[in-house]
């Protein structure tokens, strides 16, 4: 359990990772161009194996497949660059955890205050 904990947060950092690497102009072509075929399969409704046939298991081929690029695009990225793009890749993680939390908390509190408004039997409009 701990090996797949380890490789779903490797997995979210390489996202982070890959997306900074798009916008860097010191990252060559051929790995841009990799990345956006990348992101046209996964954007694109064919899978190798289709969401409907086995629920949840389209969904872990797209995550094998963003895994496997990404390693492959990471060796095709300079040393230099790529330990660069790794720091501000975990800055940009850390920004979007707090992100995340101020939203999910602005979305309770929301959530909270129309269902007070329900409860109370007033109305927002």
């Amino acid at each position: 359990m701990k090996r797949l904990w380890y490789w779903l947060k490797r997995l979210k950092s390489d996202i982070f990772l890959l997306y900074l690497a798009f916008k860097d102009p010191r990252v060559p072509r051929q790995a841009k161009i990799l990345l956006m075929l990348l992101a046209a399969y996964i954007i694109s409704p064919i899978d190798i194996l289709p969401d409907f046939v086995i629920p949840g298991l389209g969904y872990i081929d797209d995550l094998a497949l963003i895994s496997y690029v990404a390693g492959f695009i990471q060796k095709m990225i300079p040393e230099a660059v790529l330990s660069d793009l790794n720091l501000k890749a975990m800055r940009l993680g850390r920004a979007a955890k707090s992100w995340a939390v101020a939203v999910l908390v602005l979305a309770g509190l929301l959530l909270a205050l129309l269902l007070g408004y329900r409860f109370l039997g007033l109305s927002l409009y």
